[in-house]
């Protein structure tokens, strides 16, 4: 059996996951808050302002996450192709 690696994600893909994730959790309660007030206009703007915050924070740090992605780290040997 070979060895099992660890897969080891950096620190800012892991604050991509919990961003969208609490941006999910918002949204849901956003839209739930909506669903009792359906007449209030404010209700849906709510609802619109944490869709566009969260389109917002997501390309932002989608943005930051490309731009820090290192495909070599100093000190390791160079990969050899794109499918490892």
């Amino acid at each position: 059996m070979g060895s099992q690696r660890i897969h080891r994600w950096r620190l800012l893909t892991w604050l991509v996951l919990a961003f969208n994730l609490a941006m999910l959790l918002w949204l849901v309660v956003a839209l739930d808050a909506a669903e009792g007030e359906a007449n209030n206009p404010g209700s849906s703007t709510g609802t619109w302002l944490v869709a566009f915050v969260w389109l917002t924070g997501a390309v932002l740090l989608g943005a930051a996450w490309l731009v820090t992605h290192h495909t070599e780290r100093p000190g390791r040997r160079a990969r050899r192709g794109w499918h490892r």
